[in-house]
């Protein structure tokens, strides 16, 4: 698949409509996403169970998803430093107050962290244990989205 090809792969396990606000985003925008971005995703994921990926072009960089086995998604890494996360609603005040942004596109629930900018002076020193406190909220909600 070329960059300039519609995304046709939603059309399976990922067709959910639970997913549809993100796969209208990833159809109308087509993102990218840089290797490091990809890799902090993974990291963040590491300590879950089955947890799939998704990209429909990793030779083209493009987006990198994150769903549960039944095809919930419930993270992505875009862009240069985008890392979104489908968090529940008790877990979204936390989210703000740790740079998080309301993706509104995207629906209240989804929240994108940039974390390697940080607004402190600091870069902050617990990235990875952080991004996974934010994705293992994520895939839970998204479990719990399941039923």
């Amino acid at each position: 698949m070329s960059l300039s090809d519609p995304v046709k792969e939603f059309e399976g396990i990922l067709n959910r409509p639970e997913n549809q606000s993100m796969i209208e985003f990833l159809k109308h925008h087509q993102p990218s996403a840089h290797a490091d971005i990809v890799d902090l995703l993974r990291k963040s994921a590491s300590d879950l169970p089955d947890v799939k990926f998704y990209c429909p072009d990793t030779d083209n960089y493009a987006y990198y998803v994150a769903h549960t086995r039944n095809g919930v998604m419930f993270a992505a890494a875009i862009g240069l430093s985008g890392l979104m996360y489908r968090l529940p609603n008790q877990a979204m005040s936390g989210a703000l107050v740790k740079g998080g942004e309301v993706i509104k596109e995207l629906g209240e629930n989804w929240v994108n962290f940039n974390p390697f900018w940080p607004e402190e002076d600091q870069p902050n020193k617990n990235l990875e244990s952080e991004m996974q406190h934010w994705c293992k909220l994520a895939y839970h909600h998204a479990v719990s989205l399941e039923k």
